[in-house]
């Protein structure tokens, strides 16, 4: 264990941004590094990300208990934004879910507020979050399994609680957040069930896509060993907390890039957001072109000069603020598209 300050490293402190770089001088470089405290201190402390803003207004934010279907375990918490105004007519909501970042072992229904916020007002949406159960103590699979839980009570009883049209559904997360978005995604396209439901986006930012990946085997993750927010050595504190079985880091549902190309045919199409200094990028840039092979719409956005965690600082960085517009535009899009629930759409009957 090192002891403050961590200035940024020699091989990226020229790279990054001026404005994360003159952020990260006068405000984190003291700050006590995540894994190499108690995780205790690590959840009791600060937002996860310094430099976010605050959410913007909503109509309601309400927040529920909800019963599982599928798998054992507690009722699974989720916090729902609602835009201003009844409905949206009769067809109802358009919906996102979307799930918080944290590296599995870190975050809560709080985490990603801000994102939730914009992406209800902007895009008309109501936007579903899950404070989903966390590593150490849940390992993989069990927060997969509560965002699971939670998509099946957003097309079941959720949609008529919140008056959802489920024609026009999209699901999105940030870093681990997206890692299982993705797997989400993908589950919820399987089957060959009737369509009761189409998800039309999905939206990934910075994700974690392959739990395989380490300095020697990656060409980013070893070029960017040292960066800044999320280096080597904190990624795999992370993964061995979420995944403590080895066996496990192939698995498709912990690494979405592994996934067979036959099994993601049916996905919705993908905005992917890679950092340009992240560990990260090469994951996420070889899911973009695997997605493309086999068919997949795929909008690949490369913010230059950014490090992992840039969408949560968007109060200082004007790449947060770009990705969270492009974000709420993409949705605005997918969801003011006329559906056809009978393309090669996604569903499930329950």
């Amino acid at each position: 264990m090192s002891n403050p300050p961590y200035p940024l490293h020699e091989s990226v402190k020229d790279r990054l941004h001026p404005d994360y770089v003159n952020f990260y001088n006068n405000f984190l470089i003291n700050q006590p590094q995540t894994h190499y405290q108690p995780i205790s201190i690590s959840r009791a402390g600060s937002p996860i990300v310094a430099g976010g803003s605050n959410p913007v207004p909503v109509g309601r934010k309400q927040d529920y208990l909800i019963r599982r279907r599928e798998t054992p375990g507690p009722q699974v918490p989720v916090r729902v934004f609602t835009p201003v105004g009844s409905s949206a007519g009769c067809d109802g909501w358009p919906v996102v879910l979307y799930l918080h970042g944290g590296g599995f072992v870190l975050g809560n229904i709080d985490t990603e507020n801000t994102v939730c916020s914009h992406m209800c007002i902007r895009a008309q949406c109501v936007v579903i979050t899950v404070d989903y159960r966390l590593a150490p103590e849940s390992p993989f699979p069990l927060p997969l399994h509560d965002c699971w839980e939670a998509f099946l009570w957003m097309i079941d009883e959720g949609a008529s609680l919140l008056k959802l049209d489920l024609r026009k559904i999209a699901i999105g997360g940030a870093s681990a957040g997206a890692n299982l978005a993705a797997v989400v995604a993908r589950r919820a396209t399987e089957g060959p069930w009737p369509k009761i439901y189409q998800v039309l986006a999905q939206v990934l930012v910075v994700p974690v896509l392959d739990n395989t990946a380490d300095t020697k085997n990656n060409p980013t993750w070893a070029a960017y060993r040292f960066t800044a927010a999320l280096n080597a050595e904190k990624m795999l504190w992370y993964r061995r907390h979420y995944l403590p079985n080895e066996k496990d880091w192939s698995n498709p549902e912990a690494s979405p890039l592994l996934t067979p190309i036959e099994s993601l045919c049916r996905v919705p199409p993908a905005l992917i957001f890679v950092a340009e200094l992240d560990i990260l990028r090469h994951e996420g840039e070889e899911y973009a072109r695997k997605l493309q092979e086999a068919g997949v719409v795929v909008d690949l956005q490369l913010m230059r000069g950014m490090p992992h965690p840039f969408l949560a600082m968007d109060a200082v960085l004007e790449a947060g603020r770009s990705a969270t517009t492009m974000i709420c535009e993409t949705l605005s899009r997918a969801f003011g598209a006329q559906s056809n629930m009978s393309s090669e759409g996604s569903g499930r009957q329950l």
